[in-house]
Protein backbone atom coordinates (compact mmCIF):
# COMPACT_ATOMS: atom_id res chain seq x y z
CA UNK A 1 0.00 0.00 0.00
CA UNK A 2 1.27 3.55 -1.00
CA UNK A 3 1.42 6.37 1.91
CA UNK A 4 -1.07 8.45 2.15
CA UNK A 5 1.23 11.11 3.70
CA UNK A 6 4.96 12.49 3.25
CA UNK A 7 6.87 13.95 5.60
CA UNK A 8 9.15 16.75 4.38
CA UNK A 9 12.28 14.77 3.81
CA UNK A 10 10.40 12.56 1.77
CA UNK A 11 8.70 15.24 -0.53
CA UNK A 12 12.19 16.93 -0.37
CA UNK A 13 13.95 13.89 -1.61
CA UNK A 14 10.88 13.67 -4.36
CA UNK A 15 11.42 16.46 -5.74
CA UNK A 16 15.22 17.14 -5.30
CA UNK A 17 15.48 19.81 -3.02
CA UNK A 18 16.79 20.74 0.17
CA UNK A 19 14.20 19.73 3.24
CA UNK A 20 15.00 23.15 3.75
CA UNK A 21 13.75 24.57 0.63
CA UNK A 22 10.58 23.06 1.49
CA UNK A 23 10.33 24.08 5.10
CA UNK A 24 10.82 27.96 4.06
CA UNK A 25 8.11 27.32 0.82
CA UNK A 26 6.11 26.19 4.32
CA UNK A 27 6.82 29.61 6.01
CA UNK A 28 5.62 31.16 3.22
CA UNK A 29 2.69 29.84 2.62
CA UNK A 30 3.42 28.50 -0.60
CA UNK A 31 1.71 24.99 -1.55
CA UNK A 32 1.56 21.97 -0.94
CA UNK A 33 0.10 23.18 2.36
CA UNK A 34 0.71 20.68 5.32
CA UNK A 35 -1.32 19.33 7.52
CA UNK A 36 -0.10 18.87 11.45
CA UNK A 37 -0.95 15.61 13.02
CA UNK A 38 0.45 16.12 16.36
CA UNK A 39 3.62 17.38 16.23
CA UNK A 40 4.19 16.15 12.74
CA UNK A 41 4.36 18.38 9.89
CA UNK A 42 3.18 15.88 6.82
CA UNK A 43 1.60 16.47 2.99
CA UNK A 44 -1.28 14.83 1.75
CA UNK A 45 -0.09 13.02 -1.26
CA UNK A 46 -3.04 13.60 -3.27
CA UNK A 47 -2.23 17.13 -3.09
CA UNK A 48 1.20 16.96 -3.81
CA UNK A 49 0.40 14.40 -6.92
CA UNK A 50 -2.26 17.37 -8.00
CA UNK A 51 0.70 20.05 -7.78
CA UNK A 52 2.63 18.37 -9.69
CA UNK A 53 -0.42 17.93 -12.15
CA UNK A 54 -0.95 21.16 -12.31
CA UNK A 55 3.02 22.70 -13.13
CA UNK A 56 3.40 19.87 -15.77
CA UNK A 57 0.32 20.99 -17.88
CA UNK A 58 1.59 24.69 -17.02
CA UNK A 59 5.37 23.40 -18.77
CA UNK A 60 3.72 21.90 -21.79
CA UNK A 61 1.35 25.04 -22.63
CA UNK A 62 4.52 27.13 -22.03
CA UNK A 63 6.41 24.65 -24.45
CA UNK A 64 3.65 24.61 -26.91
CA UNK A 65 2.90 28.31 -26.86
CA UNK A 66 6.82 28.94 -27.44
CA UNK A 67 6.55 26.36 -30.44
CA UNK A 68 3.83 28.45 -32.03
CA UNK A 69 5.30 31.47 -31.31
CA UNK A 70 2.04 32.37 -29.02
CA UNK A 71 1.58 34.12 -25.53
CA UNK A 72 0.88 31.10 -23.25
CA UNK A 73 -2.50 32.76 -21.91
CA UNK A 74 -3.23 33.11 -25.80
CA UNK A 75 -2.94 29.27 -25.77
CA UNK A 76 -6.26 28.42 -23.59
CA UNK A 77 -4.08 26.82 -20.84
Amino acid sequence: MSPTFLTTLELAERWRVSPRTIEDWRRRQRPPHPVRIGRRVLYRLTDVEALERAELARLNCAALAGLVGAAPGAMGC
